[in-house]
């Protein structure tokens, strides 16, 4: 019974994990309750404690079903564009500084407020803008190419964590976005984004619920077998009673009978009945209860595979979420979410350690040409051919991630600069090598790298700067290279 409540508790967890930033003080409750669980003295407080969650669980209302994944990102984008706009009131501009300097929201209903509060700071700018005059269609575009409306909305595609399921559709309207040549049809785009995102959300609210109703009838079986168990147990007390009682009566009815008994063959007689009486009234019991102990163990057993099954197809569910999660849409290598969580575990051990932590920043060059000269499907195709190139090319101990656009952040524990050095020249190399062909033109492809150790007196930033000053020096200076930031 021990191992199917310790694989129910598993299961707990991870629906905890599922409702995890839906609701602070329930975020707050859930930590402790799980606490409290663990260290459960009796089994009374254990379903107590179960009670108590279901009731919150039921009592949790999360106001809005549905909402953007990437609502941050176009509110950010938003604030920033306003920001451009200099013909804006000092109220307003007040506003929209007040807006970006804001705690990032942690709840959807949060969420849901932020951007509510930018839409109406939207409303107010364009009645100032009509008031005045001053914003003709001339301006718009200067503010916001198309070209650039386009390039903005196809890496919003790039960077969205959905279902696998909606993947597919994401990628032809990304597509679609490349062939436009109107700007018309953008806002069209936008919304079928938008309804995708809402899509993949409903699925996997479905899927948390799903997830809390199996976890809720497992809880149910197993409090109901718990409460079976019991009464058994207090069935077979009652039956030993009953027993021992027994088995005292025909011990003093022997005792009187060998009193009265007048001969050893009947004293003799006396003693074998009861004997065998004892002893079919012992085997009868033991049998008994060899059979209830026999088939409540094959239930249990075939309830904890069935949990053990369940719990597997949920941890296989995660590791699946997250990988996508981790994962550049595009060039299928990690993307800058899995960047930066790595970069902090390195980190973390270079303080820890010392050993020698390098960091490397590779940008494609004159990626924009490409895009320009054969379209962003070739585009599209270089990235993707030079990411898993520089991949394979790297060892296991190293770490590469898609950074954004054509740039690339690389990770080199464990070797020296001079070590480093030799490694990246040959990755310049090897993407040189690579044999492209685009409308019957055959172009070689170059990269550029900056690179940095790190330093005792580092942090994160001030290494990545370096590295990102090292690149610019690249760049501007015959591309094709690496430059090592030599502190």
């Amino acid at each position: 019974m021990m191992t199917s409540k310790i694989t129910v508790l598993r299961l707990l967890q991870q629906l905890l994990k599922k409702m995890a930033r839906q609701d602070k003080s329930f975020d707050h409750y859930h930590v402790s309750f799980l606490k409290k669980l663990h260290s459960s003295p009796s089994e009374k407080m254990t379903d107590t404690l179960y009670e108590e969650c279901t009731e919150r669980l039921n009592a949790l209302n999360i106001p809005i079903e549905d909402t953007l994944s990437e609502g941050r990102l176009i509110v950010s984008q938003s604030q920033l564009q306003l920001q451009r706009l200099t013909q804006l009131s000092d109220p307003l501009r007040n506003k929209i500084e007040q807006s970006m300097s804001t705690p990032q929201p942690y709840s959807i209903i949060e969420y849901h407020n932020e951007i509510t509060n930018i839409i109406k700071i939207y409303q107010r700018a364009v009645i100032e803008l009509n008031n005045n005059k001053v914003a003709t269609a001339d301006d718009i575009n200067e503010m916001h190419p198309f070209d650039e409306l386009c390039d903005e909305l196809q890496l919003l595609i790039l960077n969205l964590d959905i279902g696998e399921a909606y993947i597919k559709q994401l990628e032809a309207i990304r597509h679609k976005i490349v062939s436009a040549n109107s700007s018309l049809m953008l806002p069209q785009y936008c919304m079928s984004i938008i309804a995708i995102i809402i899509d993949s959300t409903r699925e996997e609210r479905r899927s948390s619920r799903h997830f809390l109703y199996t976890l809720n009838d497992s809880l149910t079986q197993f409090y109901l077998d718990f409460s079976s168990n019991i009464k058994y147990a207090e069935s077979t007390f009652e039956k030993q009673e009953q027993c021992i009682k027994t088995i005292q009566r025909k011990s003093s009815r022997l005792k009187k009978d060998a009193e009265e008994a007048s001969n050893i063959e009947l004293l003799r007689n006396h003693i074998y009945s009861y004997s065998e009486s004892v002893e079919q009234l012992i085997k009868a019991k033991v049998g008994e209860k060899e059979d209830k102990v026999r088939q409540q163990f094959q239930g249990m057993v075939r309830k904890i595979k069935e949990l053990q099954n369940e719990t597997q197809n949920y941890q296989n569910t995660l590791k699946q979420q997250n990988k996508q999660l981790h994962t550049d849409f595009l060039t299928k290598i990690p993307n800058r979410a899995a960047w930066s969580e790595r970069l902090e575990i390195e980190f973390t051990r270079y303080q820890r350690y010392q050993h020698p932590l390098n960091l490397a920043i590779i940008d494609i060059d004159k990626f924009k040409k490409i895009n320009d000269t054969f379209g962003h499907l070739a585009g599209d195709k270089v990235l993707n051919v030079i990411a898993q190139t520089l991949q394979k090319s790297l060892r296991n101990a190293d770490f590469i991630a898609r950074y954004g656009g054509e740039e690339f952040s690389v990770l080199l524990p464990d070797i020296t600069p001079e070590q480093m050095q030799i490694v990246l020249d040959k990755l310049c190399k090897i993407i040189k090598a690579i044999p492209f062909k685009f409308k019957k033109d055959n172009i070689s492809i170059t990269i550029s790298i900056g690179c940095c150790s790190f330093a005792k007196d580092d942090d994160i930033n001030s290494a990545f700067e370096r590295a990102d000053q090292a690149l610019y020096y690249a760049k501007n200076n015959g591309r094709d290279h690496v430059i090592y930031f030599k502190k």
